[in-house]
């Protein structure tokens, strides 16, 4: 789709964001798990993941979104470390922001202790985080209260990503829930070449798969490398070749 101006793109993509999101709002439960089985065994299927030693899933809304908790599950029984987002408000009082880290999981048991915050969604606890291996390299949180990159941090990476969406387009565009949570996540991650870009997949429901340059994109919107649809349905990269 052609570019838009800062404003002009934002507002287009509140009206984009707001149409898949009322399409999705209108489905049952039993649809969205019924599609959710079919997407993640595309995902286990991929040589990408079966592979990954490392690897970031989302958790998912318990409605109108793809669900992850088989990946999650599967992968912490197959020896996989598992990392999953975490929130935080960094930034002085005047400019306090939001970003995203991705810290590990630890087992089944980890996992199914997690309280729901009031989206429903699965939260790490604050409680323990400074102690939590970090996917970008050491413990705890990759930035301090103020947003400065803290010391020490080792190099480390993830192989791959199962990464959330609003919608996606078939040249493997991607639009998310507003925050920029994970493109400013990816950005950080790459930055100087340090690290290794994850392999990137989407994870959706067909409802939100729409046809190609649909998707309004801007210059920091990181596309995906694929797409599981819950149609039992792989898109990638090479079939927008």
């Amino acid at each position: 789709m052609a570019s838009h101006g800062k404003s002009e793109a934002q507002e287009a993509k509140k009206v984009q964001r707001a149409a898949f999101k009322t399409r999705l709002s209108a489905l049952s439960d039993d649809e969205v798990n019924v599609q959710s089985e079919k997407a993640q065994e595309v995902i286990l299927s991929l040589p990408q993941f079966q592979q990954a030693k490392r690897v970031g899933i989302y958790l998912s809304m318990p409605t109108a979104e793809a669900q992850t908790d088989r990946l999650v599950r599967h992968a912490l029984e197959n020896d996989k470390k598992v990392f999953v987002p975490y929130i935080y408000p960094v930034g002085n009082e005047k400019a306090k922001k939001k970003i995203m880290d991705m810290l590990r999981l630890e087992s089944i048991k980890d996992y199914e202790s997690l309280e729901r915050d009031s989206w429903g969604i699965p939260k790490l606890p604050k409680e323990g985080r400074e102690v939590r291996e970090n996917a970008m390299g050491g413990v705890g949180l990759s930035l301090s209260s103020e947003g400065a990159h803290k010391e020490g941090i080792e190099l480390a990476g993830l192989d791959l990503i199962v990464v959330p969406a609003v919608a996606f387009d078939r040249d493997m565009n991607r639009m998310g829930h507003g925050a920029g949570f994970y493109d400013h996540y990816l950005s950080r991650f790459c930055s100087g070449g340090k690290r290794t870009k994850p392999f990137l997949v989407g994870l959706c429901l067909a409802e939100q798969i729409i046809g190609p340059g649909q998707l309004i994109m801007q210059e920091w919107d990181w596309k995906v490398d694929a797409v599981a649809v819950g149609d039992g349905s792989l898109l990638t990269s090479e079939d927008t070749q």
